[in-house]
């Protein structure tokens, strides 16, 4: 009788251990299943670019900016604080090394020194080498607008503090574009599809200007005057 327990038991334990590879077998194969389901494809990405594109009208942010160059000298930010809105416009304010602010109202950007008590004022249209003016892509554009204008591309996915992001590389593909930026790498957020990083990278010198977003407050109703012109008194305004 013992012989045959032992027979029996050793039996049920080889029973229970393939059944348990196969448990496990299953519950792979199910994950690899949902796992393809869900893979990011192109069409995928720019349809729901467009969805957080359409729905897009202002976002308030934090963000630490890191310049590369010789162009940082121009008005270093390190730290600061970002505002956007639907039409491109955007303000940065910024609070180390010191205060600071960069304002992009369609085709000028400016930049306010208070200390200095100066304004500087570039016309686009004269200094098409400035970085600054892509940072509102990935927000104010459409996924539709990103494959009309640049060939785009998956760089992966990979994960910024807390946050999820899938990496998408942008190259251009009108030549008045390309001559300024060679490419840029904007990684979203996958639960808001809002931008957490974005990495600008100069033609002419590989200079880069890489922003990382944190903080984000989306479709706050912003007081319109953030996106002015409109300086302290005795403000000194230079034309560059």
């Amino acid at each position: 009788i013992g012989s045959r327990y032992e027979t029996w038991r050793d039996t049920m334990k080889i029973q229970h251990a393939a059944m348990g590879m196969l448990l496990v077998l299953s519950v792979a194969m199910i994950a690899s299943a949902q796992q393809n389901e869900l893979a990011w494809t192109m069409e995928r990405a720019v349809k729901q670019l467009d969805r957080q594109g359409s729905d897009f009208d202002t976002v308030l942010a934090e963000v630490v900016v890191d310049w590369s160059g010789p162009e940082a000298d121009a008005l270093k930010v390190e730290s600061g604080r970002i505002y956007i809105n639907g039409r491109g416009q955007f303000r940065l304010n910024g609070e180390s090394p010191a205060k600071r602010t960069i304002l992009l109202d369609g085709k000028t950007l400016y930049h306010y020194d208070p200390q200095a008590n100066v304004a500087k004022q570039y016309s686009l249209s004269k200094h098409k080498e400035r970085l600054e003016v892509f940072i509102p892509l990935g927000f104010s554009t459409t996924g539709k607008d990103l494959d009309r204008d640049f060939l785009v591309t998956f760089v992966g996915e990979e994960t910024i503090g807390d946050r999820r992001t899938l990496g998408l590389e942008l190259t251009p593909k009108k030549d008045n574009i390309r001559a300024i930026v060679s490419k840029i790498q904007i990684w979203v957020d996958e639960s808001s599809w809002l931008p957490a990083r974005q990495i600008i990278t100069q033609t002419a010198t590989g200079n880069t200007l890489t922003v990382n977003y944190h903080g984000m407050a989306r479709n706050l109703d912003l007081n319109r005057q953030l996106f002015d012109d409109n300086w302290p008194k005795g403000t000194e305004k230079e034309r560059m």
